[in-house]
């Protein structure tokens, strides 16, 4: 199978870019360390089956639908500690399987490598064949395999694709030399088929407190809400609440909350369907009324104040090179 076209790449240079962190996902993106963003992204295309690779350089969550009708293969080439996926651990090597429809729910430490193909579900299949396995991704469904990519086969994609972020990539190593070897390996990894799960066990169940709450939080982002209120929504006791938010997140839970208010002030800010709106009207909106204290959090967080994002308005369209339609 050949590879059409090069890779594109190009920087993050802030937290938007990477809604199209798989192109065409657009997913929500939450930056949770300071400023700046860092990075960059590289896509391609092969018929019905694209690529999608990350190197991220801040802390990170990423949350949506990766495709509506296909499936995605994700690999992690490097994840630091503090990586998560479904609010549970994962670390360098792990393959994550997302059915279509299915959400993605990652939390990226810095220094976090990545690479999704996307593609057909019979065309995995028929791929599994070729090299006389049996896939059925209906079976096995969403989470995360019960083996990590052999270390060989980890090791030698690892150089290529940081070879590929930092623009040195060879020129004897083809676009089509890279998206086979990639995609085979994931093909052949999960043609053995492996038990999935949904991220490691979790006896204490402190994930499924954060996701109640944190899914409480988003629900209620424009009313008051009191530690209280959280943790009664995640079903657990304010120590527990916090325990849980410390071990899962690394953030206490009014951390989190105040950061994904401040995402939709940015997201206001950046709105031109909101540009007759005071920053003041804004911030108020979402319950944060000190201008000065907002100001301070906003730039520690984003690297630039509130009236700067104001006036860079909306974001441009992605660079020239990238394909112009992707069928997700």
């Amino acid at each position: 199978m050949g590879l059409g076209g090069d890779w594109a790449r190009i920087q993050i240079e802030n937290i938007e870019v990477l809604k199209d962190a798989v192109y065409g996902a657009g997913l929500d993106a939450a930056q949770l360390s300071r400023a700046p963003v860092t990075g960059s992204l590289a896509f391609a295309a092969l018929d019905d089956v694209s690529f999608a690779t990350g190197a991220i350089g801040a802390r990170t969550a990423l949350t949506g639908c990766l495709s509506d009708d296909r499936v995605t293969v994700g690999l992690g080439l490097e994840l630091p500690s503090g990586s998560r996926q479904w609010l549970s651990e994962v670390t360098t090597g792990d393959v994550a399987v997302f059915m279509p429809g299915d959400e993605h729910d990652a939390l990226y430490a810095p220094g976090s490598l990545y690479l999704a193909v996307t593609l057909p579900m019979e065309r995995a299949e028929i791929l599994a064949e070729q090299h006389e396995l049996s896939l059925d991704l209906r079976v096995t469904g969403s989470g995360v395999a019960a083996r990590k990519l052999p270390h060989d086969r980890l090791t030698g994609l690892r150089q290529l694709f940081h070879a590929l972020h930092s623009g040195r990539l060879a020129d004897a190593v083809s676009p089509q030399a890279l998206g086979n070897q990639a995609l085979d390996a994931l093909v052949v990894h999960l043609g053995r088929p492996p038990r999935m799960h949904v991220g490691q066990r979790d006896p204490r169940g402190l994930a499924r407190v954060v996701a109640r709450a944190r899914a409480f939080m988003h629900a209620n982002l424009d009313q008051p809400l009191s530690i209280e209120a959280i943790a009664a929504a995640g079903g657990g006791s304010r120590r527990t609440l916090h325990r849980a938010f410390q071990q899962v997140l690394d953030e206490t839970p009014y951390s989190y909350l105040q950061k994904l208010r401040l995402h939709r002030i940015r997201h206001e800010l950046l709105s031109e369907a909101e540009a007759s709106l005071t920053i003041a009207f804004i911030a108020n909106r979402w319950g944060l009324s000190e201008l000065g204290r907002l100001a301070g959090r906003y730039r520690d967080l984003f690297g630039e104040l509130p009236s700067q994002t104001r006036a860079r308005g909306r974001l441009s369209e992605m660079p020239p090179g990238l394909p112009a339609r992707w069928h997700n």
